[in-house]
């Protein structure tokens, strides 16, 4: 797995049974999605293609209350590519403690920026995304 940075738990993530609420796990993967994306793909080659991405499917477990003051750490790899999707893993862990607080199968498409609609995984784009699997199984 790939870290893609530490979110410090904030009070305004905290819902009224002060632990972390069910949605900002999402927005913190989403997060590393974007780290990756950035690292790995590139927005700009995106763009050259007319493509755009797009996640389609979340599967999420939540395994344990984080608390305001904890510090998470991200990781993301590569589950399985297909021929118009791929299935990210992603864990969030309690820094220090390797405690998976939450972890999820995010099923995920690049699709035509114009229709919307999911195109097949290109060579070039099926490339990087193997070059992302081989570096998070490092």
């Amino acid at each position: 797995m790939i870290p893609c940075g530490e979110i410090k738990v904030r009070g305004f993530h905290i819902d009224v049974f002060s632990h972390v609420n069910n949605a900002r796990y999402l927005e913190f993967m989403e997060e590393a999605r974007w780290v990756v994306l950035e690292e790995y793909i590139g927005f700009k080659k995106m763009k050259a293609k007319g493509v755009i991405f797009v996640v389609v499917n979340i599967n999420i477990n939540y395994r344990k209350a984080a608390s305001m003051g904890d510090r998470l750490e991200l990781y993301l790899g590569l589950h399985e590519i297909g021929g118009k999707s791929a299935v990210f893993h992603q864990e969030i862990r309690l820094k220090g403690k390797g405690t998976v607080v939450a972890d999820a199968k995010v099923t995920f498409v690049f699709a035509d920026e114009n229709s919307g609609k999911a195109v097949r995984i290109d060579d070039e784009l099926r490339g990087l995304l193997e070059k992302l699997a081989n570096e998070g199984r490092k």
